[in-house]
């Protein structure tokens, strides 16, 4: 939405980690040793730019991605994996569809497939297949070597005995030459591998926000109403913010606050998030703590603007809402209205165990809220008097949303039920 990034590469890269870690650990910390050894292995290999070395690694941390949705984590964690290939084909479709590395998501898809099937797979370029089978025995040398504590030789030998079956030979080569070796400090849990390379080779502002909008649909692992609910939020914040004709710098800072007002939310069980009906005390207070994990996710490393925006969602303007108890004195323009965006969004949308409200009784709603001092009343007049214009921008805002997780579901189902062979990738 802008072209101004309220957060820098490296940063990213730990806001991600920090959520998804929220999930389960043991994928990112296993995705970042895993981008590590890529990096040896692309260094060693030659032949790859530092940008295409850049986003390679930046596949590598997020190639088991897919095991968030399709709980295979415990079953990936074994030198030799089958039968887990949904995680591979989801994070394929994650990648193809919600993340800025989109030609690279075949890699994804067939980074578990033996090099014997991979050769004879259609559709993919050579190059696609090398960076997979990259990905591939890095990931295979961080699980036997760190996982299973076979250590290093251990790996060489199991690399040796697969070589030309699960690894192709010359990449199986190159790992084998005694020159080549992984230590013991980059098996270590907190071992960042070539980052520090990668990092002089900074994402855009674009990339970044690109990338955003990523850990905003990893939101899905969890609940796809979610992130339904984070777009109509940040939908409802910029019409409004327009119609207030609010400068264009704070109108991109609060989308950026509206993109990410619910990241922690990827940390609340899906029982709570899902839960067809109101919610009991307990799972309120558990609910509630969402925000307290956006903060811990931001790290401090969010720019100070957007992250109250962020974080504030949920104050009102007499003091009781949460976390903080804020009141009126202590909230910008920005903080009240994502506040309202974020109402808005809640009694439009379609739950399990709701239809949307319609029109008449989301004004009321907005009304009462705003006679009892909880909202602020001249965000909701803009609001309201340009009901329709706001909300038709935004159900075109949310369209493609909506059909690409009706592909994606799509995709999946009919993909799952086929050998890896015979996967057949689209033509762009």
């Amino acid at each position: 939405m802008s072209d101004r990034a309220y957060i820098d590469t490296e940063n990213l890269l730990g806001i991600m980690r920090r959520a998804c870690n929220y999930v389960d650990p043991r994928l990112m910390d296993h995705g970042y040793r895993v981008a590590g050894i890529v990096w040896k292995i692309l260094m060693a290999k030659g032949g790859y730019g530092p940008r295409e070395i850049r986003d390679i690694c930046f596949l590598a941390l997020l190639h088991d991605v897919g095991a968030y949705k399709t709980d295979e984590i415990s079953r990936l964690v074994q030198f030799e994996t089958e039968n887990a290939e949904n995680h591979a084909i989801y994070g394929y479709l994650f990648i193809r569809y919600f993340s800025p590395f989109a030609d690279m998501a075949p890699c994804i898809l067939h980074h578990h497939t033996p090099w014997r099937t991979l050769e004879q797979v259609e559709g993919m370029s050579g190059r696609q297949k090398e960076i997979a089978q990259i990905i591939f025995l890095a990931d295979r040398i961080d699980i036997g070597a760190f996982y299973e504590r076979c250590g290093w030789d251990g790996c060489v030998e199991r690399i040796k005995s697969l070589k030309g079956y699960l690894f192709q030979p010359e990449l199986a080569d190159l790992v084998l030459d005694p020159g080549f070796s992984v230590t013991k400090e980059e098996l270590s849990w907190d071992y960042e591998g070539g980052w520090k390379q990668v990092m002089n080779r900074p994402y855009s502002a674009q990339e970044i926000n690109d990338c955003m909008m990523m850990l905003v649909y990893t939101i899905d692992f969890r609940s796809r109403h979610t992130v339904t609910h984070t777009i109509t939020t940040t939908c409802v914040s910029w019409e409004i913010a327009c119609l207030m004709g609010l400068d264009e710098t704070y109108r991109h800072q609060i989308a950026c606050g509206a993109i990410l007002h619910d990241a922690g939310k990827i940390g609340v069980p899906v029982e709570i998030l899902e839960y067809p009906g109101r919610l009991s005390p307990q799972a309120m207070t558990v609910m509630r703590t969402h925000v307290d994990m956006t903060e811990a996710i931001f790290g401090g490393e969010v720019d100070e603007t957007v992250a109250r925006i962020a974080l504030r969602h949920h104050e009102k303007l007499d003091g009781s809402g949460y976390p903080r108890g804020l009141g009126a004195a202590d909230l910008t323009v920005g903080e009240r209205l994502v506040a309202v965006a974020d109402i808005v969004s809640a009694l439009c949308g379609t739950r399990s165990y709701k239809e949307a409200y319609p029109k008449e009784r989301v004004i009321r709603i907005l009304e009462d809220m705003k006679g009892q001092g909880l909202i602020d009343g001249e965000i909701v007049d803009v609001f309201v008097e340009h009901y329709d214009l706001v909300m038709g921008r935004t159900r075109q805002e949310c369209l493609p949303l909506i059909e690409k997780y009706r592909r994606i579901q799509e995709e999946f189902r009919e993909m799952s039920g086929k050998r890896v062979r015979d996967w057949v990738l689209p033509r762009e």
